[in-house]
């Protein structure tokens, strides 16, 4: 039996329509922190710089933020977008690439500092504004991911779905252990960065209709259509074993990094409510952290 609904776990993906930043109006998104009232950063035919300077085209008031970070501007001859990256401290990353000078395609995703935005030129650019709108209000924006209230609201409708059919289906709540360690260790742009990879791990093992979401902080839950409490035991320790197989490495940095998982299924025989099922699955959670970390329960 399908489920109702499908979903791209990594709803914030880059998404190029074409091989460079081709001619037209172009604008910036700013994706993380979610800004929806800032609109459009329309950027104009010659330099825009970002930077922390109050000076500077779009300033940004972030300490990891050089005061001149980077440069994004307009090929005449080519009639095209590039970002330079101005000798900046922490660097200028596109689609999760740390780059000197690159073109710019529609859909890219440039990181500067803290800051996330979404990179978009040519026709329909008003269209392509209103999805990118739409895509932020169920978003993670520093994960890609799916967000809480994505989340939330795709739970109410498999729990209809599951007791209308009597279907079972299960939620996996994941926590990554001793986050605040690496956080305190390596600042908070490593573990961003930590983040982005946990969920490029967790997205590998997710299938696509099946549903991957930040639930909050270091906190995430994967949402299991069809899943039996056993199958959902076995997924998580799948889970558990792909991200904690090998060391995170970032900016030269070699981290190992676990994960623990709280399961709570239902049969879809019984009127179990979805607050009550995310408490058995998050109290399951507790329990993997008392047993050690690195752990399932449920």
């Amino acid at each position: 039996m399908e489920t109702c609904y499908a979903h791209q776990t990594n709803l914030l993906s880059s998404s190029p329509q074409g091989n460079d930043g081709a001619a037209g109006p172009a604008c910036l998104i700013r994706i993380h922190p979610p800004s929806i009232g800032e609109g459009i950063i329309h950027l104009p035919p010659g330099a825009f710089i970002v930077g922390r300077d109050s000076d500077c085209n779009l300033g940004l008031g972030d300490r990891a933020v050089s005061r001149q970070h980077a440069r994004i501007e307009f090929d005449e001859a080519k009639q095209l977008y590039r970002i330079r990256d101005l000798e900046s401290l922490n660097g200028t990353h596109l689609n999760n690439h740390r780059v000197q000078q690159q073109i710019l395609s529609t859909g890219d995703l440039l990181r500067i500092g803290k800051s996330v935005f979404k990179f978009l030129v040519g026709d329909g650019i008003e269209r392509q504004y209103h999805e990118a709108i739409y895509t932020m209000t169920i978003t993670d924006g520093l994960t890609g991911i799916a967000n809480k209230r994505y989340f939330l609201e795709t739970l109410e409708r498999e729990t209809i779905r599951s007791q209308r059919h009597q279907r079972p289906f299960a939620l996996a709540m994941v926590d990554v252990d001793h986050f605040k360690q690496v956080n305190d260790t390596h600042g908070h742009l490593v573990g961003d960065a930590v983040l982005r990879e946990l969920c490029d791990r967790m997205s590998a093992a997710v299938r696509r209709d099946e549903l991957l979401a930040r639930y909050g902080g270091e906190e995430f839950v994967v949402l299991l259509p069809e899943s039996t409490r056993q199958t959902a035991l076995l997924f998580a320790e799948r889970l558990r074993e792909r991200v904690g197989a090998t060391p995170f490495v970032v900016e030269e940095r070699t981290i190992p990094v676990t994960i623990s998982i709280g399961i709570a299924a239902a049969t879809g025989e019984e009127q179990t409510p979805p607050t009550e099922l995310i408490a058995r699955a998050d109290a399951m959670l507790y329990a993997a952290k008392h047993a050690g970390r690195n752990s399932v329960r449920g």
